[in-house]
């Protein structure tokens, strides 16, 4: 009996021993439990302030670039709270694959806890005239203060079977868009007023908003454009400038012929687009890599007519070549353009208007008494050019054929087709680029007996960013002003 209360006791103490054990490792767990998870509230806490850290930091960095944008100074453990940042910021002169872009990373530490940001800066989107095949804000006749427009102005395209005109992408007109016989967009159409014939495979939109055409005057291009190309220029005896300068691609009234054959007449001086130290006929371009990526301005007119039918780019670098040029004229594109690499390079072409200029109703380049002046200063005398600016001629004025132009063409005022043969036909030609103007595209490519096929193509790299081009006006016309264009944690 005494033994079985032994064992009994004995089997007590042991359950009371293994219930203390138990007990104190749940009370040991309980307090790693409970100190871990404070550790862990601890470093969530510290970590989210870091995190403000980098955030204030990112902010700051980019008020500093919003307010001038060539700042990449940085900061370096600027105290904020009880921890700082850091804000590093790189671009194409370390990075080229940045383009246009700016890189910021900013780090933020607090305790022995830290977060980073990163914020990726650019241009905001170009203005969406370049987001067409063509665009025509036919600025001439509208009228902001009543509700409904009435339009005359006719976007018409034409051609039957082989010569039926298409459009390889989306159509403004602010005013009538017009498709005859077997003419194609193949992509949507917007038109102020009507549109009407054949249906654009990517549905037709009346009575649409008016687009409203960029405002070049507020791009200050005479001071924000990297090169200036003017009378003062550093011209040798024969219009050329060196090649070690940039602006060698451009010469200085290469063919006066052209005005003596077609009885011209200029008031502004005429720049031509090639290089002289590729070759006398002026139809290769070489970019020098000081030279790419950058925005020309012209104080004059610009042409593209070598004394062969074809102006192409050499000697693009991996990158691309990829430039923009805005002419305070008129631009007369006469003969071919095409890129070296078609997958990297890009060329957009600006006219812009040098205060008044006019409608050209009879098509010979030159202001003739009667004719509708465009922006007039209210006097109804007409005070601009002889040959007036803003505009973009297409074809040569001695006859010839155009053939195939790669580029983003936008004409302030009117684009016009003069594309013909030496017996006044109009020829077939074809873009691959953009098309458009602030006012009117006024083609008319019917002849007796026919029609001269036009092909435009739309090029979507720029809309994709598979490219990017400097310069170009965007959707608020502020000239290079930089922007978020993302945002993320590291």
């Amino acid at each position: 009996m005494r033994s079985t209360v032994a064992n009994q006791r004995g089997s007590a103490i042991l359950v009371t021993l293994a219930l203390v054990v138990m007990f104190s490792g749940i009370g040991i767990l309980a307090v790693n439990r409970a100190q871990t998870d404070t550790d862990l509230a601890f470093n969530q806490v510290h970590h989210d302030q870091a995190f403000w850290l980098a955030e204030a930091g990112a902010e700051r960095g980019i008020a500093q670039i919003q307010d001038s944008m060539e700042w990449r100074g940085g900061y370096t453990k600027e105290p904020l709270g009880n921890g700082h940042y850091s804000v590093s910021v790189t671009d194409s002169s370390t990075d080229a694959a940045l383009g246009v872009r700016v890189r910021m990373i900013a780090l933020g530490q607090q305790g022995e806890a830290a977060s980073g940001i990163e914020v990726i800066m650019g241009p905001e989107e170009y203005h969406p005239l370049f987001d067409h095949a063509m665009y025509a804000g036919n600025r001439d006749e509208y009228d902001s203060t009543v509700d409904t427009q009435t339009y005359t102005a006719v976007m018409e395209f034409g051609g039957c079977g082989a010569d039926a005109d298409v459009i390889n992408g989306d159509v403004f007109h602010n005013g009538h868009i017009q498709s005859n016989c077997d003419s194609d967009i193949n992509g949507s159409a917007e038109a102020g007023a009507t549109i009407t014939g054949n249906a654009p495979s990517g549905g037709a939109t009346e009575n649409a908003d008016y687009l409203a055409p960029p405002d070049l005057q507020a791009e200050n291009y005479e001071t924000t454009a990297d090169f200036v190309i003017n009378s003062t220029s550093p011209w040798d005896a024969g219009g050329n400038i060196a090649s070690s300068d940039p602006r060698h691609i451009f010469v200085k009234e290469f063919r006066p012929d052209l005005a003596t054959d077609v009885g011209f007449t200029f008031d502004n001086t005429n720049y031509f687009f090639g290089d002289p130290w590729e070759g006398v006929d002026l139809n290769l371009v070489s970019v020098s890599s000081a030279g790419n990526n950058k925005t020309y301005f012209i104080d004059g007119n610009l042409w593209i007519e070598p004394y062969t039918t074809i102006s192409r780019l050499i000697k693009s670098p991996p990158e691309g070549t990829q430039i923009t040029i805005v002419a305070k004229g008129n631009i007369y594109i006469a003969d071919e353009l095409l890129y070296d690499n078609q997958a990297k390079d890009g060329i957009a072409l600006i006219a812009m208007t040098d205060g008044e200029s006019y409608d050209d109703l009879n098509g010979d380049n030159q202001y003739n008494l009667g004719e509708p002046l465009l922006r007039d200063d209210g006097d109804g005398i007409y005070e601009g050019p002889i040959e007036g600016s803003g505009n973009v001629y297409f074809g040569d004025p001695n006859g010839g054929p155009l053939g195939h132009v790669h580029a983003y063409i936008y004409a302030d005022n009117n684009f016009e087709d003069h594309a013909l043969d030496p017996a006044g036909t109009p020829l077939d030609f074809q873009i691959t680029g953009t098309m458009s103007a602030g006012n009117e595209i006024k083609i008319n490519r019917d002849f007796l007996g026919g029609h001269a096929e036009m092909t435009v193509t739309y090029d979507e790299r720029l809309k994709n960013g598979d490219i990017s081009l400097p310069g170009l006006p965007r959707r608020s016309n502020v000239a290079k002003r930089l922007i978020v264009l993302s945002w993320r944690e590291l």
